[in-house]
């Protein structure tokens, strides 16, 4: 079945018109990934999602674990969370391929609201298996957009079914209850991702988590490992490299993008974070962007 799947995520990537992209499916969340070359090191704030690898490796630290996903493996991440990430194994021949799904709370609350005692506990049984073959099912029904359109609702709600049944099942279900931690700081991380470049009040984000100010603060770090700010600062921190490495813009108009006044100390953050200024990151892009130029 892996390898099914496998021929499936390589043939739908393929024809990608970048050699590093994410397939962007119909079904919402759902992201086929491909990788032609072993990348540096990456900063990340991963939201829940299960993600399934299929070829090559990634080694992804959270916290103070790390470990290594390699063809067969399942990441399953149910807090947000900053990660550091790194594409270990892949080349044009053999890419890095998988496929991700975001974590729908929506479809988790329902199933512990309508089917309690199924989604009690974890099954005595290994699900595995019958996650994979979920998940198979859906990606063989982007081949078919009329039927898809049909079930893939039902498909991800067995893909929650199972996840909740597994060994993540407990975590998972904190996900679906309104009332929370998890699913209270969810709504506040929700606010910062759709405004990370803007000021925003520490009181508006208590409100949306419905907790007071310095109980917001406790749980939110509980639950990311960093204070708000220090959340918003990664995010804008993570999308100004994606602009350094991704487009023409002179930095200063990059820390104005991603909500800094000053230019300085968007370099000081941007060094302290990265390990070198953000020029230099530029000055390496810009030599890359000729050198494919060139060979074009």
């Amino acid at each position: 079945m892996t390898i099914e799947l496998r021929q499936l995520v390589q043939r739908h990537t393929e024809g990608l018109s970048e050699a590093n992209a994410d397939l962007v499916t119909p079904v919402r969340g759902l992201y086929l990934i491909r990788r032609t070359a072993p990348s540096e090191l990456e900063h990340t704030v991963v939201q829940p999602l299960i993600c399934l690898v299929l070829q090559g490796c990634k080694r992804v630290s959270l916290g103070s674990g790390a470990s290594s996903y390699g063809a067969g493996d399942t990441m399953i991440v149910t807090g947000n969370v900053p990660a550091l990430t790194r594409i270990s194994k892949a080349s044009v021949a053999n890419p890095y391929l998988a496929l991700a799904l975001d974590l729908d709370f929506s479809v988790i609350t329902d199933l512990v609201t309508t089917a309690p005692e199924a989604h009690s506990r974890p099954s005595a049984q290994d699900t595995h298996h019958e996650l994979l073959d979920a998940l198979h099912r859906l990606v063989l029904l982007l081949d078919r957009p009329e039927s898809l359109a049909v079930l893939k609702d039902g498909l991800v709600r067995e893909i929650h079914h199972w996840l909740l049944l597994g060994r993540q099942g407990l975590a998972i279900r904190h996900l679906g209850s309104p009332d929370s931690h998890a699913r209270r700081i969810a709504r506040a991380v929700a606010i910062l991702r759709a405004n990370y470049s803007k000021p925003v009040q520490i009181e508006r984000l208590a409100a949306a988590a419905g907790m007071s100010r310095s109980g917001f603060h406790q749980h939110f770090r509980a639950i990311t490992s960093l204070t708000p700010i220090q959340f918003q600062k990664q995010l804008r921190l993570i999308e100004a490299r994606r602009l350094i490495v991704s487009s023409g813009k002179i930095l200063s108009q990059v820390a104005f993008d991603v909500g800094y006044e000053s230019t300085s100390q968007f370099s000081r953050e941007y060094a302290r974070m990265y390990g070198q200024p953000p020029n230099r990151d530029k000055r390496a892009a810009s030599a890359r962007w000729k050198t494919v130029n060139a060979n074009e």
